[in-house]
């Protein structure tokens, strides 16, 4: 372990949402020990595991004082967590991580700086950060209009601190995005069109966003797409809405965003889906009502996908993985942890 490192605990507790995962847990609690962080205010925030997730809160709390576990009655679904853990503590800023995350904790130094300045309403700890932005005060609107990928970077719990003042502010439609599953992004949103926010990256990232391979909100049909797409309803400006909609898709194909691609992979999933005999009409519809800037792509889609048969659907998906010489593994759909 490292030697004790501390930060005001009224500018930041730090609240960790978990469920069902205690190794991951395990492994994020041990980085946060290993770096020294004992001195720190944390908040384990259960959403009434059944696995051994109290047991290795137990064990930590033995080397950390400051580690406070709390635990949902029931379990409260995915996105209803983390607007509770935003009611976990009363810091300055609200900071919410998720348990399976991995971390660069050498370079916390540099969030302690920022957080005892104050200045900025929104810290981005560099993930998915350009280069231009990181150690720079910006605007939070001008980068918004300007930095690939921003709202991808934001959306993502741990990567994002945010003034608990704004959370507050806008928590009752926060409250209304939880069945679109991005009740945290609501706020910032909001805060964009009505408030003169001021972000701050971390020059050195501390954390990366980490694919997890465990049941998630969505098996892999359109719901999560439907999801961002209808969150996109809070913006005031259509330029930024546009912006927003096209981050998302941009960080799905990343590796080589384009047009094309992006029509692909939607029209694949839509066609994967109806072959299997789901229904995905409704959320392209939904996709369609919300998706400003990509209402003439959706429109080619719903043609493609209402035309084509259920049988035709098949044909091509068995063609596809017979070329790609990939196993069609199926669907494996697991709702445990809405």
């Amino acid at each position: 372990m490292k030697s004790h490192i501390t930060w005001d605990n009224q500018k930041l507790e730090p609240v960790l949402i978990t469920y069902n995962r205690s190794a991951d847990l395990q492994r994020t609690l041990a980085a946060f020990l290993d770096a020294g962080l004992t001195g720190i205010k944390l908040h384990v925030l259960d959403n009434a595991s059944t696995d051994d997730t109290a047991s290795v809160v137990a064990a930590a709390q033995v080397q950390w004082p400051n580690l406070s576990y709390h635990r949902n009655r029931y379990n409260i679904g995915g996105n209803a967590n983390i607007l509770r853990a935003i009611e976990i503590s009363s810091s300055e800023y609200s900071w919410i991580l998720g348990d399976d995350d991995e971390w660069h904790l050498e370079n916390i130094e540099d969030l302690i700086a920022i957080i005892e300045k104050g200045e900025a309403d929104l810290i981005r700890l560099g993930w998915l950060a350009s280069a231009e932005s990181k150690g720079r005060s910006i605007s939070a609107v001008e980068l918004a209009g300007t930095e690939k990928m921003f709202f991808a970077s934001i959306s993502q719990i741990t990567n994002t601190i945010v003034r608990r003042a704004i959370f507050i502010k806008y928590l009752p439609q926060a409250y209304m995005n939880i069945g679109d599953a991005f009740p945290h992004l609501v706020p910032v949103i909001l805060g964009l069109g009505r408030d003169s926010l001021i972000l701050y990256t971390i020059p050195n990232q501390i954390m990366t966003y980490k694919q997890s391979n465990e049941p998630s909100y969505y098996f892999g049909d359109l719901e999560w797409h439907n999801s961002w797409f209808r969150t996109s309803r809070f913006f005031q400006s259509d330029s930024l809405r546009k912006k927003f909609l096209q981050d998302g898709m941009d960080f799905l194909t990343k590796d080589k965003p384009s047009f094309v691609r992006q029509f692909v992979l939607l029209l694949k999933i839509s066609l994967k889906f109806k072959s299997h005999g789901m229904k995905q009409g409704e959320y392209l519809l939904s996709m369609f009502a919300y998706g400003k800037g990509w209402r003439l792509r959706l429109a080619g889609i719903i043609m493609i996908y209402s035309l084509l048969p259920a049988s035709a659907a098949k044909w091509l998906r068995r063609i596809y993985f017979r070329l790609s010489g990939r196993p069609d593994e199926g669907l494996h759909t697991d709702r445990s942890r809405l």
